[in-house]
């Protein structure tokens, strides 16, 4: 029953997963149940396939299947001997190999081919040419412990067993068990042979050792089920080895024959656990090692591949087992040097093999095999019976009816979207924490910890500090040579800093040289540790640390396990707390580090990095929709360049970049670079302090303006409620032009108002060449206090925020933008978001915008672009800030998360939801307090006519700017959006932007994609 029902649910969910064409037509809510259901089947299978309920290999129920019984009784007893020779194959030689192949096929009909390196089209082209070639199709199996990956290049790798082993969530290995069987489906492969049941328990085994799951028997036993059972459900036959376990050796039976010295007692206790596992839950196929084992056969220097006494005697009658048993590779070392080639394959076929991979001269294994059955050490029915269980095996893989494999766009399809969803899942799952002096992971406080980032292993700025980067500022360094004279000089840069994030790369993983360590790594790493607080993650072999003491005294101790773009970004990730660490070792590494040791940290607490797949979202979907809307908008002129960032659940899956900074292509957009805000800077800003200050109680939008600006009392402002203002509908005048007080008639500035080189009485910079008198702000302020007001209707103003700064400054007790990028931009990592950026970032870096012809008469590259934001010395509550996208998305992140950020609230929950709700829907005001809002009536509207767009909800919230850039955030569908450009460059006058809706229509792509 639980192989009927839950199975067929639980395949759908994984269906779902792994599909790029199925993922997104499953509801969240019914994913969520699939997930649930999932869970529990895997409870059930665990639970259920006990050795009570042995289940046999599936291809055995078509032993007596007609056509296998056809194509059996076609051949000659030479001819079934062939079908159990497989040799090896390789795409990546010239033609002369497939002629040798394709002539050996016709004489001998050989049963399988087992592929090795190089191109998957060339890989399938092949495989199609030898089928049609054969009077029976072969097999084909590849090597793909981690994957086709491992054997094909240009496809992406899953990860080494020994990583896997690392995590908790075992059903995340039989999706990787899926994922690896629709690859090899796609290339036209049938066999894995994986998964590696070693049990790994010597930290200097040559052969197995990261190969392996790990040292613990029980963990290996699971993991190496579940990967079976991914494969097998999913069409693939999975192999076992290397039988009865090559995990503690220290020699490698490629070249010579280990001997495994352990009782039979041991054996059962711990090497023979994974594979009784998979015998009992219907593995199909197990690779005996070549192995020499006395406790189980007495002969000396007899191979386990040669050995009745542990193929037969234990393998098949002791543990039952029922399916293929098929050699290690016959070239080895470990069998070459103690039988010669011919008879080391009868006697593997006598002893109870199967099948006999990498036979190095087939018609000489054949022929020997046919003279032993003249001679009567081998029957015809034995030779027999073993060909059918592999015609057998061909009928399940469906080799009876076998279509050519499409070579068009095969390197893409096997490294889909949705696969790369998953390695990702399987290293962010795998990191382990084993240091955490103090909870130092995730890092906090990062307003007051000044923090360095160093490389060890490399001459450049890696990933690793890349994605570190995206979370705070850090300075960056790099070691190539730990031992090197440049490292003390190094070191004493480094002790100014309250945190220095380490990572160790270059290593190997092989035991062979120390793990490839270098030397003078201990000594740099124990002198930063007596310096600095030290967070390490060490991309390599866990077994290496037990040769580095100095990082065993780190604070901080991340082991990722490999060194590649995933474990390098997502080691930053956890870091920063963007991810949570659930790994624990799956070796021991000494006393203090036993396996299963690992801290868990908490995730989440800042944005994560991703891909769309990783919200289950299509990427094909979502970058088609939006690439179509940027390029369009730049191919019309709406702007030169743009920047769009998409966030799900905190989870950053969409950040590109497009076009150029200006018209002339010369620089293209990059992530780093900062644009004008211009009115975003309302809600980024000034926002930001009145709600901290509402959550302090210091604050509150129900006060009069006068009660915090008391210069407005005899003023037709004095009565004038701040709820009001912050929603447009104080009856403020829209915007005063006060720039048109300062030139006179014939184009020239008014006396004593600018000055073109900056002094003490001209202190605030407006433009370049341009500096204004340092009391004008208080003209501004007369300007306003004397505007006209009108009626309390919806009125979108300026002035408001031109206002409120001066209220943040009373009540906190410093100037305003001090106190915002303090305590919020600053907490939440978010230094690149600024005013005047040109003080501190090169131009190169800052987006211009317009040609200002009628005021500063110049065009405008790092100075604000609103005249009135100029005029107050660039600094202002309506507009002035510049940002990056990713700086600006954490402060849009705060607002989704209703103010908590870091693992600190930072605003008040309630306060958050206040201001971004609704105030005076009665008045026909769609306006938050500071926020934009959807318009009261867009459900009822249609498409065209809604606004921002017919699917944002109505708790969405966000805002525009006129020089561009728009967010939104939508609570209920955890989404996060951030739209940068300058479309005011050159002109203003250019506002293709907003009749094309670029940035709405963009918006509701990534609505259409979640709905998907």
């Amino acid at each position: 029953m639980i192989e009927g029902f839950s199975t067929i649910i639980f395949r759908k969910f994984l269906y779902c997963s792994i599909n790029d064409n199925f993922t997104h037509v499953i509801k969240p809510d019914m994913q969520k149940i699939l997930r649930i259901t999932s869970v529990l089947y895997l409870f059930l299978i665990l639970v259920s396939e006990s050795p009570a309920q042995r289940t046999e290999p599936p291809f055995l129920k078509y032993l007596n299947h007609p056509w296998v019984d056809s194509v059996l009784n076609s051949m000659t007893t030479e001819e079934q001997c062939a079908q159990l020779i497989w040799v090896a194959a390789y795409s990546n030689r010239d033609i002369s190999h497939e002629v040798y192949l394709s002539d050996l096929m016709r004489k001998t009909g050989i049963g399988g081919l087992v592929f090795f390196q190089d191109d998957a089209a060339r890989q399938a082209e092949m495989t199609n040419y030898f089928r049609r070639v054969s009077k029976v199709p072969q097999l084909i199996a590849l090597d793909g412990e981690w994957g086709i990956g491992m054997r094909l290049r240009d496809v992406v790798q899953f990860p080494y067993q020994m990583t896997l082993g690392a995590i908790n969530d075992d059903s995340l290995i039989y999706r990787m068990g899926a994922a690896v069987a629709e690859q090899f489906r796609r290339v036209g492969a049938n066999i894995n042979l994986a998964p590696v049941a070693d049990v790994n328990n010597n930290p200097v085994n040559p052969v197995i050792n990261y190969r392996s799951f790990g040292s613990d028997p029980q963990n290996v036993a699971r993991k190496t089920y579940m990967y079976m059972k991914g494969m097998q459900d999913n069409g693939i036959i999975a192999v076992a080895k290397h039988f009865p376990g090559h995990g503690d050796t220290d020699t490698d039976s490629h070249y010579t024959l280990p001997v495994i010295k352990h009782s039979k007692d041991r054996l059962d206790s711990v090497e023979l656990v994974p594979f009784r596992k998979l015998i009992e839950n219907g593995i199909s196929s197990v690779m005996p090692g070549h192995l020499e084992i006395p406790a189980l056969d007495s002969a000396k220097g007899r191979p386990v591949t040669l050995s009745e006494a542990v193929l037969t005697d234990l393998l098949r009658n002791e543990l039952g087992f029922k399916g293929l048993t098929i050699s290690d590779a016959m070239n080895m070392g470990g069998i070459t040097r103690y039988e010669e080639p011919g008879k080391a394959e009868l006697t593997a076929l006598l002893s109870g093999m199967d099948v006999l991979e990498y036979v190095t001269d087939p018609e000489l294994a054949i022929s020997k095999v046919m003279e032993g059955i003249t001679k009567g050490e081998i029957s015809r029915e034995q030779i027999s019976s073993k060909c059918r269980k592999v015609l057998a095996a061909k009928y399940w893989a469906g080799l009876d009816k076998a279509k050519e494999v499409k070579t068009g766009n095969i390197t893409n399809e096997l490294s889909p979207a949705t696969t790369i969803a998953l390695i990702r899942q399987l290293y962010a799952s795998a990191l382990t924490v084993i240091n955490n002096t103090d909870t130092l992971i995730p890092v906090k406080n990062l307003e007051s910890n000044r923090i360095a980032t160093l490389v060890v292993g490399r001459n450049e700025k890696s990933l690793f500090q890349e994605r570190i980067s995206k979370y705070t500022h850090t300075d960056n360094y790099f070691i190539e040579d730990p031992g090197d004279a440049a490292s003390d000089n190094i070191l004493e840069k480094l002790k100014d800093y309250d945190i220095v994030i380490t990572g160790i790369f270059g290593t190997r993983q092989a035991a062979s040289s120390d793990f490839g360590i270098k030397p003078g790594l201990n000594e740099l790493i124990a002198k930063l540790n007596t310096q600095n607080r030290t967070i390490v993650t060490y991309f390599g072999n866990p077994y290496a640390v037990n040769k580095l003491e100095s990082i065993q005294l780190s604070d901080g101790l991340i082991i990722a396990y490999q060194e590649n773009d995933f474990t390098e970004d997502l080691s930053a990730q956890l870091i920063f707390g963007g991810i949570g660490a659930s790994g624990t070792l799956p070796v021991t590494i000494n006393d203090e580090y036993p396996a299963g040791s690992g801290i868990t940290t908490p995730g989440n607490m800042r944005l994560r990095y991703g891909i769309p797949e990783s919200a289950a979202i299509s990427s094909a979907f979502l970058d088609h929709k939006i690439d179509s809307l940027a390029n369009s908008g730049i191919a019309a002129g709406a702007y030169p360049g743009c920047e769009i960032m998409v966030a799900i659940k905190g989870n950053v899956i969409f950040n590109k970049t497009y076009g150029y900074q200006t018209y002339d292509n010369r620089i293209k957009v990059s992530e780093n670079d900062l644009y004008d805000l211009a009115s975003v800077t309302k809600i980024t800003g000034p926002a930001a302090g009145l709600m901290l200050l509402s959550s302090e109680g210091r604050f509150s939008p129900d006060a009069k303006l006068v009660d915090y600006l008391p210069e407005f009392r005899r003023s037709n402002k004095s009565d004038m409620v701040i709820r009001d203002m912050l929603a447009h509908q104080a009856g403020l005048t829209a915007w005063i032009p006060f720039w048109q007080e300062t030139v006179k008639p014939n184009g020239k500035f008014r006396n004593r108002t600018f000055k073109h080189e900056e002094s003490k009485k001209y202190p605030l910079k407006v433009a370049d060449g341009l500096y204004i008198y340092r009391n004008y702000r208080n003209k501004i302020f007369r300007e306003i206090k004397k505007s006209p007001v009108g009626d309390k209707k919806y009125l979108y103003s300026d002035l408001t925020f031109i206002l409120m700064p001066e209220i943040i400054t009373r009540l906190s007790g410093s100037e305003w933008y001090d106190f915002v990028i303090d305590s919020i931009f600053h907490k939440l990592g978010a230094y690149n978001i600024t005013f005047n950026p040109y003080t501190s970032f090169t131009l190169s870096s800052i987006v211009p915008t317009e040609y200002d012809s009628l005021f500063r008469k110049q065009q405008l590259h790092g100075t604000v672009h609103d005249k009135g934001a100029a005029m107050l010395g660039g600094i202002s509550g309506h507009a002035g800030l510049f940002s990056t996208a990713n700086d600006l998305m954490k402060v849009m992140e705060l607002y989704r998360r209703m103010g908590s950020y870091g693992g600190e609230q930072l605003i008040s929950n309630n306060i958050l939801k206040e201001y971004t709700s609704v105030q005076f829907p009665d008045n026909d005001n769609r306006r938050g307090l500071c926020f934009d809002k959807p318009l009261l009536d867009n459900a009822e509207l249609d498409r065209d006519d809604s606004y921002p767009t017919k699917s944002a909800t109505p708790e969405s919230f966000g805002h525009s700017g006129y020089t561009g850039p728009f967010v939104w955030i939508d609570p209920v569908y955890d989404l996060t959006y951030v739209f940068l450009c300058n479309r005011v460059y050159p002109t203003r006058n250019n506002n293709l932007l907003t009749s094309m809706n670029i940035r709405t229509n963009i918006l509701q792509s990534i609505y259409d994609s979640i709905d998907r």
